[in-house]
């Protein structure tokens, strides 16, 4: 499941990314979003970026960004 797909109050454990590049992900990491890491989704609608709380910050990254973050949905 990526990033995109997650509902708005969800959380979920990020496990990697579809796209490898060096620059892709290095800004990743540096935005705090690291396999591994657990998120928030504070806001995610049809339109507009997806809206994150991870590691104390709020983040918000734009769709095509979020769907090649691959992540595992948690409980809670």
């Amino acid at each position: 499941m990526t990033l995109a797909e997650m509902k708005s109050g969800s959380k979920a454990k990020i496990i990697g990314f579809t796209h490898h590049g060096r620059g892709f992900v290095r800004r990743l990491q540096e935005m705090g979003i690291l396999p591994g890491e657990t998120v928030r989704v504070e806001r995610n609608i049809f339109a507009g970026p997806v809206e994150l709380f991870v590691k104390g910050t709020h983040l918000a990254i734009g769709k095509g960004i979020a769907m090649r973050i691959l992540v595992e949905p948690l409980e809670g």
